[in-house]
């Protein structure tokens, strides 16, 4: 079946057709083929347009399952919009996300049902638990299938991320951006065929976590997942499965060498694992290139631009090249530049704003035109990362424009934690800001101000946090202060506040 992709559907019918046999889904001994994963995916298509109507968002609060994988699948051959929800968050983020979007319909793992229940109090959202239920669900559906159809421009997926306002936005991302994106795999070293085994342990709520959904579909391989990272576990899974490809963040890949199972474990078959997030520590890359033998590969890029925008080749983690602070250089047709904050290009070597163009760009943020009014301008989208391009095209990371923090990958606003901490009745005033963290690689510091007779409870605080926002975005050290430092207007000197941690740091993120 020759079938020039338009819409991710397109990917997996075409493999579905040439490939119909070969393992799709699973651990081996139990994986489903192509042809049978297309099958369910057409009842899964057909039960949703039974109940709802193209357009509509879908949204999946769970971890990492083959049923996911089926469902996201299925949303995206009824021409409906997946919305991963990040099962971390507390009820009451569940709930702006399902309301923002306008969720019509939520599945969920069992484990999250009652935060789901409390998330669509007072809204109609029919819940379907994924596990038997689902199952027998799909299964009671049409096996009629279901034609061919959507368009490049719609949007397919929904994602949210932390805001700069405390508040979520939703990165809508359409088939045509996901198709590009996913053309970067094909080429070498990233590209994989029938046969090969991706193993994917991060969450489908971030992009890093469907880009493996969608490379099995684009290229035939067989993919498992893991509904958490473990890494004992993570080496069993790698080794007894002949796992050739794989993406972990740099501690994840430290968390597997210090693992009791590495020790016995045969990763032969290891070939490819990409990281991102930071960079790798040379001691650590020696060390896995040693005791592993697969080759490495760095990816950077955002939600907003569908994943990768850049790529550092094995060759690239040569010894003696000095490219490991670098993130590599534009992937594909991505076009890269670096601007001043006029917008005006700056010289090789100078630091600015990373502002990205290409087909991988998004549509922009959903009922949120403002917003995406100040990310995409003039057909680039800025980044809000500085840093600086080498004369030979490789991107450096400095610094970020915007206050965010990633800690283990995740992305966190410090106004979103301010808010938080302000609403405890003990807390006068606060700032957070990130600080180096040599696992997380930032970690939340705040610095809170105590309100008039209240005591400095530590605890306490953190404790209330957890109640309003989720336990990654807490603060994982308090500082009390008579005052947080702010300019005339009343702003945050943040980066007054950071300097000390960072200083004689060549990069100043983790």
């Amino acid at each position: 079946m020759t079938v020039t992709p338009s819409v991710i559907d397109d990917m997996l019918r075409a493999t579905a057709a040439d490939h119909p046999e070969a393992e799709a889904l699973g651990e081996r001994g139990a994986a489903i083929d192509f042809a049978t994963l297309d099958a369910r995916v057409h009842r899964i298509a057909n039960g949703l347009l039974a109940e709802g109507k193209a357009g509509d968002r879908v949204a999946i609060l769970g971890r990492n399952t083959d049923a996911q994988v089926e469902l996201m699948f299925g949303i995206l051959r009824a021409r409906q919009v997946v919305l991963p929800v990040n099962w971390r968050l507390v009820p009451a983020e569940i709930a702006y996300i399902l309301q923002h979007s306008g969720a019509t319909r939520l599945f969920c793992d069992a484990a999250f049902l009652p935060a789901a229940e409390l998330a669509c109090a007072g809204h109609a959202i029919p819940i379907t638990v994924l596990d038997h239920n689902f199952a027998r669900w799909r299964d009671a559906q049409s096996n009629e299938p279901v034609a061919r159809g959507g368009r490049a421009d719609e949007v397919a997926l929904q994602m949210y991320t932390s805001g700069t306002t405390g508040l979520p936005k939703g990165v809508m991302l359409t088939n045509a951006n996901v198709v590009a994106s996913v053309a970067i795999y094909s080429r070498p070293p990233l590209d994989l065929a029938p046969g090969d085994v991706i193993y994917a342990p991060a969450p489908m709520f971030h992009i890093t976590g469907i880009g493996p959904v969608l490379r099995m579909a684009q290229s035939g391989a067989r993919l498992v997942v893991s509904a958490a990272f473990a890494a004992d576990e993570a080496v069993q899974v790698m080794a007894r499965e002949r796992v050739s490809y794989t993406t972990l963040a740099p501690a994840m890949i430290q968390a597997c060498l210090a693992a009791p199972s590495f020790a016995g474990a045969d990763l032969s078959a290891l070939r490819v694992i990409a990281y991102g997030g930071a960079p790798i520590a040379e001691t650590v890359l020696r060390e896995a290139t040693a005791r592993i033998g697969c080759r490495f590969v760095q990816c950077y890029g955002l939600t907003e631009t569908t994943g990768p925008i850049t790529i550092l080749s094995p060759d690239d983690h040569a010894p003696g090249r000095d490219l490991l602070l670098s993130c590599g250089r534009a992937a594909g047709d991505i076009a890269i530049r670096i601007v001043d904050v006029q917008g005006c290009d700056v010289p090789p070597g100078d630091t600015g704003e990373i502002i990205v163009g290409g087909a991988i760009t998004m549509a922009g943020y959903a009922a949120d035109p403002d917003a995406t009014a100040a990310t995409i301008r003039d057909g680039w989208l800025y980044t809000g990362d500085a840093g600086y391009l080498n004369a030979d095209g490789y991107l450096f990371i400095r610094d970020r424009v915007k206050d965010m923090i990633v800690s283990g990958g995740e992305n966190i606003y410090p106004v979103e934690v301010e808010n938080a901490l302000l609403e405890h009745g003990g807390v006068a005033d606060a700032a957070v800001i990130g600080v180096p963290d040599d696992r997380w690689g930032e970690a939340v510091l705040a610095l809170v101000v105590a309100a008039p007779g209240a005591g400095e409870d530590t605890q306490a605080i953190l404790d209330f946090c957890r109640t309003r926002i989720a336990g990654y975005k807490c603060p994982k050290s308090i500082r009390f202060t008579d005052a947080v430092p702010r300019n005339a207007a009343g702003k945050i000197l943040r980066r007054e506040i950071r300097e000390p941690f960072w200083k004689g740091r060549e990069r100043l993120v983790g």
